[in-house]
Order: structure tokens, then C-alpha cells, then sequence
């Protein structure tokens, strides 16, 4: 591991002035202009530099290559999203083809350690600020567990053994160590997550809106525990999300994707909390990887016909809040394109060649859809996306769906209907009775659909034989039925290696960095 990763000399001026900028943290950002050089000996004075401190570790999930947008490129392996753009790594791992030289393979690695270690710093010197408020000291300790244990939690879904870095290395000057197991990195977790529960407070004020709370602590805890197939511990954790009315489900889905009904929205656990710049709200890049190239976008990930037809014909709340669809608008978005003759295939413009309009063309995705969840626009009418839209990591509903699966696989079908039917009910459907996995598996995909979660639901599925994943990576990725696509293949069959490609192979450049200390992962 290289020591720039986990530098003792954390926080220069530009962590200063980002950390001064927490999303929903305080109302009025410190007003120092700081200069010269912060280290940790001379940082960590006062209530104030914690705050800030804790903020520095928030703003690392404002990072493209991170949280903001690269770990969405794995959840491209799965059947809901093909990758598009310029990125032929993205491609490459979609084709399950992944290898340890590929950009994104590596820059995953750096900034989630890059979190750790700020979490690191901030479990070392914490307690060691002589005066500061009681509550505000436990919040801050608690923060700092739940964000390392969210970094290493996706470290090791990814790659699986990784290294364990903690306070005493830093402290040390140990960076470079083997990987760890498995099972130990997840106790790591486990352990963080347990210590944030106890720390952090069950809600905030408005003042504070973003920051993790208990709720955000036990659902991880209840993810963490179904990774593990630990289905009691599951529905223990689980079960305070789902009975807590701090975390109800929105009463309305599309509520948890629409910019200014996130901010007091009790669903949403866990997010990027974005911002136009108001209070110096930093913002994510996730809209302009999911959003169409023609409105201010780039249009990196597509959603498959497959999973558009996973929609029940009456679940139309949750298809239009997940997916902008040809021939669609959306509110205050102004762009404007002409319809070429291909286009006019469309049973959408048919007739209208040559024209204009500020609806979706074929010609402006790849399958015949895109993400909505992510998109937004301003409502001054310049076209421009609206970046107070927040991106949700975590959502009660995830953590009612697991609860019902946990139920279902220790007791049987309909142990989990309760949980399972009000997430459907929130969505205007009707309840079902008795469901088993392949009715908690449509649930799952529909009610999460673009959220990072569908291959790693996949992946365990598969490790406990609920699922075969080559039945679902073995039939092609497809584009819409209806011209000019006319049900084209995107991506053909690929072919699934166990155990290989339950795993990302390790960084090649981590490995040599660490003179060998790390070892690659097998079959690489």
C-alpha cells in the first residue's frame, strides 16, 4: 500500500477550503480564509476543526472516479444497464473481460482508501480535541466508523481480500500491508458500523440535513449481514429501519429522485447531498454520466429492454421515475434537436423528419432509454441540469426488501409479505401473498433499478444457488423493440467464470506499488 494513500499529513489548505464546504452540514460555512500548510499536529484544535475535518471525509463522495460516478461501470455487468461512451475499460468489464491494467479497475482502489484514511485520521485525534461539545465529539466519532466502514464495504464487494489499514498504522507508519480475509475485513465492518450505531443520533436537524444517522448505520448493518448470509442478524438491524417512523418510505416513490422533496424525505438513509451552490453545496458529476449527451449530459449508462419489460403493466409509478423513455420529456428541459430520418422511424415522430423538438430520439441512446433517477433540470428554463438533485445510496425501501428476503429464506414463502407488500403498496400496486424469492427478485430489480445494486444481488444469489447467473449474463443485452432499434443486440451472451468474476482482479499497479506485499486475486 503507498503511504500517498494514507498520508499522515492529511489535511492541506485545499482539504480546508473543500471541508469548509459540507452539504447540509451548517447553515453558515466557516469564514476563515485559511493558509499555509494543515497538518495533523496542528489541525485538530477545536469543535470547529472537527466539523471540518468530518466534512473532508463526506467530500471524497463528490469524486467521479468513486461514489460519483465509476462504481455505477460495475453494476453495468448485470442485465438492467449497458455501458455506452468513451470509456473502453467500462466495456471491457461489462463483458466480464476485466484485468488488473484497466484505469478503472485501479482508480476504485486509491480514492476509497483515500476516504479510510481521512476516517482513520479522524478516529486518532478526535478524541484527543481537549473541549468541544459531548454530542457533537460522539456524532463526529460516529460518522467517521460508518464512512470507513461504507469504503471498505464496497472495497471488498469489489475485489474481495483486500488490506485492512487502521488507526495504528497510520499512527505506525505501516501502510504497506497484505490483504486480509474476507471474513476479516467484513468484521472490520461490522465492527465500524456497531460503533456507529451507538455514536450517531437517530435524526438531525435541519441544520445538519445529509449527515448518516442510526438508520443509515443499521440498514448498512442489515446489507452487511445478508452479504454474509447471517439472515437473523439481518432482520434484527433491518427490523429497527423498518419499525422506526424516522424512516418511513416516503409516501410517494418518485419523491426519493425529485430535486427539493429529498431534503426532509425520511427514506433516504444515506446520500451524495448535492447542491447548485447554495450554502457552497459542492455536487456530484452523476448527472452528467446518466444523462443524454443533447441535454447536458454524457450518457454513459443505458437500461436494457430486458429490464424495462420487468415493469408490471401496472407499476407505473416507479417505470416513469426510473426510466426516461423514447418520446418522453421532462420538466424544464430545453434543449432542443432535430428529428433526422432515422429518427422519424419512430412510431413517435413518424411524419415529423426534419423537425424540432425537446422530446427524446432514438438517435440519442443506445437502447431506447436512459436512467431518470439522476436527471434534472432548473426550472430558470437555460437547460441546464439541476444539481441540488441529491443521488440516494442507501433507502428504508432497500432495507424493508431485504428484511422480507431474510424472512423468506429462514421461514419460507410469505414470511416476508408484510415488508415485501409495502414497498408494492407505496408503488400503487396491489399486495401479493405468499411470495417467495422469485417475487422478493422482481422486487428487488424494479424497486432499485440504476442504484448500484442489482450485480451484487446478483453475485450472492448466485453464491447461494438461488439463482444460476449464467441463465441471465448468457442471453444478449437488447435495445427497444420498436424502430429504428427493432430489438437490436447491444451486448451478446457472455460467459461467467466462477469464481473468478465474483471479484474485480487487483489494481496491477497497487500490486507493484507494494513490491509484492499484495498478491493478485486468483485467475488473474
Amino acid at each position: 500500500m503507498q503511504r500517498k494513500y494514507f498520508n499522515h499529513v492529511l489535511f492541506s489548505i485545499l482539504l480546508i477550503i473543500t471541508g469548509s464546504m459540507f452539504y447540509g452540514c451548517v447553515k453558515h460555512p466557516l469564514d476563515q480564509n485559511p493558509t499555509g500548510q494543515y497538518t495533523t499536529s496542528n489541525f485538530w484544535r477545536n469543535q470547529d476543526d472537527v466539523i471540518a475535518g468530518i466534512t473532508g471525509i463526506y467530500n471524497v463522495l463528490f469524486v467521479e472516479d468513486w461514489i460519483g460516478h465509476n462504481l455505477y461501470a460495475y453494476d453495468d455487468q448485470s442485465d438492467d444497464i449497458s455501458v455506452d461512451g468513451d470509456h473502453p475499460d467500462f466495456k471491457v468489464i461489462e463483458r466480464l473481460n476485466a484485468d488488473p491494467t484497466q484505469q478503472l479497475v485501479y482508480i476504485t482502489w486509491p480514492f476509497a482508501y483515500e476516504q479510510i484514511g481521512r476516517a482513520n485520521n479522524a478516529l486518532i485525534y478526535i478524541p484527543k480535541v481537549p473541549v468541544m461539545d459531548d454530542s457533537i465529539r460522539n456524532r463526529s466519532m460516529g460518522e467517521a466508523y460508518f464512512l470507513r466502514a461504507y469504503a471498505y464495504y464496497i472495497l471488498s464487494n469489489i475485489y474481495g481480500e483486500v488490506p485492512v489499514v487502521r488507526e495504528e498504522n497510520v499512527l505506525n507508519g505501516n501502510y504497506n500491508v497484505p490483504k486480509s480475509s474476507v471474513d476479516s475485513v467484513r468484521a472490520l465492518v461490522e465492527s465500524d458500523l456497531l460503533q456507529a450505531a451507538n455514536l450517531l443520533p437517530e435524526t438531525y436537524g435541519a441544520a445538519d440535513r445529509g449527515r448518516v444517522s442510526k438508520g443509515a448505520a443499521w440498514g448498512m448493518l442489515c446489507k452487511l449481514y445478508m452479504t454474509e448470509d447471517r439472515f437473523a442478524d439481518a432482520i434484527t438491524y433491518g427490523s429497527k429501519v423498518v419499525s422506526d417512523a424516522n424512516y418511513a418510505l416516503a409516501p410517494n416513490y418518485a419523491m426519493n429522485f425529485t430535486s427539493g422533496q429529498q431534503e426532509n424525505n425520511t427514506e433516504i438513509l444515506f446520500a451524495v447531498w448535492n447542491g447548485n451552490g447554495e450554502l457552497n453545496l459542492p455536487n456530484s458529476p452523476i448527472a452528467i454520466y446518466f444523462s443524454p449527451r443533447p441535454w447536458q449530459g454524457w450518457g454513459f449508462h443505458h437500461p436494457t429492454e430486458n429490464f424495462a419489460e420487468e415493469f408490471e403493466p401496472n407499476d407505473t409509478v416507479r417505470k416513469k421515475a426510473t426510466l426516461i423513455s423514447v418520446g418522453d420529456s421532462l420538466p424544464y428541459q430545453t434543449n432542443m434537436a432535430t428529428i433526422s430520418s432515422s429518427d422519424a422511424q419512430s412510431p413517435f415522430f413518424t411524419g415529423m423528419d426534419g423537425q424540432s423538438t425537446g422530446r427524446l430520439l432514438p438517435s440519442m441512446s443506445t437502447t431506447g432509454y436512459y436512467i431518470h433517477k439522476y436527471t434534472a433540470y432548473l426550472a430558470n428554463g437555460d437547460g441546464g441540469l439541476d444539481f441540488n438533485l441529491k443521488q440516494p445510496l442507501l433507502r428504508s425501501s432497500d432495507i424493508y426488501l431485504l428484511v422480507a428476503e431474510a424472512k423468506i429464506r429462514l421461514n419460507g414463502s410469505g414470511a416476508g409479505d408484510a415488508e415485501l407488500n409495502a414497498v408494492r403498496q407505496r408503488a400503487g400496486l396491489l399486495p401479493v401473498s405468499n411470495a417467495g424469492m422469485a417475487q422478493l427478485i422482481h422486487e428487488r430489480r424494479v424497486e432499485l433499478g440504476g442504484e448500484n445494486v442489482r450485480w451484487q444481488d446478483l453475485l450472492r444469489w448466485d453464491k447461494d444457488q438461488i439463482i444460476d447467473i449464467d441463465t441471465i449474463v448468457g442471453k444478449p443485452k437488447a435495445a427497444s423493440p420498436l424502430p429504428p432499434y427493432n430489438g437490436t443486440v447491444i451486448i451478446p451472451p457472455r460467459t461467467f467464470t466462477r469464481p473468478k468474476n465474483y471479484y474485480m482482479p487487483i489494481p496491477q499497479e497497487i500490486i507493484d506499488e507494494s513490491k509484492g506485499v499484495i498478491v493478485q486475486n486468483p485467475n488473474y
